[in-house]
């Protein structure tokens, strides 16, 4: 009899787990809205693939500006360049620059030094996620080949200086200035963009086209506070994953106003926005993103239909929370858009 109901016990848990399991994953993924992009990264993407980018330091000597632009010191710093397998200096290329959080350092995104203190640990697998999803996408043609940079914002803040104290990310409109000033010239009078070595002023703008900005957690937060603020007609495409206003320094606001003062000749190709129904700054996200579309009549419409206009979306990940993994997510997604708009 023992034997009979052991048999008979696994029996079913074999059932449960053939018919069960199975339909609830399926009913699950059939809950994703979308055909461009995920929740989840697909199966192989993170392993290396043999037609892999090289990724190089460039140094430049950087400054610390005030929110108007004023000088305020001087650094040596370093951006990393990711150039695509098959790299040709003869043609152009589009680019897209990304910034880490606050725990990291100019090379997190690319995989080229070590956490900041108090920065999210990762291992040496974890650490070239971001290369080999654009590695295996740009092999398998499902995005064009792209040069990456990663770059800091650690260049606004002195030395020591706490970087989660009330009105820190204020400081971070600086930012704007080393952008245009210093790390766009920089990296674009030497690789093969569509400014074609021209980096005057007039020349990045004609281009902005063919040029992007993502960043997560304070990486987003200096989106908000110094690209959309500061540098929309540089970009065209913007991601924004996790993060907005967490300290309540009106930075949605202020990025309504700018686009439609003095970025109002400079349409949004398509603005990207990835968080996590768990995650610590999911809310305030939402409401930048949603504060966004109500002062900014006309200038945006939601969908990942970007053939068809659509040039915004708001990537809900259900259970995703404020971590690496969640952020690859979204780096896999602007792939699938960025650069495709009409």
């Amino acid at each position: 009899m023992t034997k009979r109901i052991l048999s008979l016990l696994l029996a079913v848990i074999t059932l449960m787990s053939v018919s069960v399991i199975p339909a609830a994953l399926a009913e699950e993924a059939a809950e994703c809205p979308y055909s461009l992009f995920v929740y989840d990264l697909p199966k192989g993407i993170k392993k290396p693939n043999e037609q892999a980018g090289t990724v190089y330091a460039e140094p430049y000597t950087a400054h610390r500006y005030s929110p108007d632009g004023e000088v305020l010191g001087e650094v040596e710093s370093v951006v990393y360049v990711y150039v695509p397998y098959g790299y040709d200096p003869a043609k152009q290329y589009d680019i897209i620059y990304l910034m880490h959080g606050a725990g990291e350092t100019a090379g997190f995104w690319l995989g080229q030094n070590e956490y900041a203190p108090g920065g999210e640990k990762y291992n040496k697998a974890q650490c070239t996620v971001p290369t080999n999803i654009a590695d295996n996408r740009i092999a398998s043609g499902e995005c064009k080949p792209v040069i990456l940079v990663a770059m800091t914002f650690l260049n606004q803040f002195e030395e020591g200086e706490d970087l989660y104290t009330q009105g820190s990310t204020l400081k971070l409109q600086g930012f704007a200035y080393e952008f245009r000033n210093e790390i766009v010239p920089c990296v674009e009078a030497k690789y093969a963009t569509y400014a074609g070595g021209d980096v005057s002023p007039e020349h990045l703008i004609a281009s902005r086209e063919h040029r992007a900005y993502a960043g997560f957690s304070m990486g987003s937060m200096t989106g908000w506070q110094a690209i959309w603020t500061g540098c929309v007609d540089y970009v065209a495409y913007i991601g924004n994953f996790s993060g907005c206003d967490a300290q309540g320094d009106g930075a949605a606001e202020r990025a309504a106003e700018a686009l439609n003062t003095k970025f109002a000749d400079y349409p949004i190709k398509y603005w990207y926005n990835g968080n996590g129904t768990e995650d610590s700054l999911h809310d305030d996200h939402v409401a930048g993103y949603q504060l966004m579309l109500e002062q900014c009549p006309g200038r945006f419409t939601e969908g990942e239909d970007y053939e068809n206009g659509c040039n915004t979306i708001f990537v809900d990940k259900p259970g995703k929370k404020h971590n690496y993994a969640n952020w690859n997510v979204d780096f896999y997604n602007i792939l699938s858009v960025f650069f495709k708009a009409p």
